[in-house]
């Protein structure tokens, strides 16, 4: 392994740790930040399990969870077998996307609890505050959303 190669993994290390922080697979922060890294345009699945030193199983789950997030895409290649994976378009505009379903959620969550149990001063209290910071959350993310899609569009 040469010294851009073992840097390149420090790195895609570092980035599965910050997908851990997030509550996401590590292995998932790792195949991404190899994509990020690579010169490579497509890799296949068994060349990120050799450059990332881990089994093709795991790099499996991860490329699926990351293209159901819209990160990565699986590229189709004629005449073989093998597949391979490239960034999506917009992967950060697909991660943002994430982010908000996830948020809509814990505010749904808040607000049908309060609805569905009997009150409850203190529980509701808590709840209600869950719901008002996912909402001021939610109401920030729409604003960076449209700031970051106004940014690509102009560049």
């Amino acid at each position: 392994m040469n010294a851009d190669d073992a840097a390149r993994r420090q790195l895609a290390e570092q980035m599965g740790l910050a997908f851990e922080a997030f509550g996401t697979p590590r292995m998932a922060g790792r195949v991404l930040g190899w994509m990020l890294l690579t010169e490579e345009e497509e890799v296949a699945l068994e060349a990120l399990a050799r450059d990332l030193g881990v089994s093709k199983a795991s790099v499996s789950h991860a490329t699926r969870l990351l293209e159901q997030m819209g990160v990565l895409r699986r590229v189709a290649r004629p005449g073989t077998r093998q597949a391979f994976f490239a960034l999506a378009e917009d992967p950060w505009t697909a991660m943002l996307a994430v982010e908000e379903r996830v948020s809509r959620g814990f505010a749904r969550f808040a607000r049908e609890a309060r609805a569905a149990l009997a009150p409850n001063p203190r529980r509701d209290a808590r709840l209600a505050e869950m719901e008002e910071a996912f909402a001021l959350y939610l109401e920030l993310l729409a604003a960076f959303t449209r700031r970051w899609k106004a940014r690509k569009e102009a560049s």
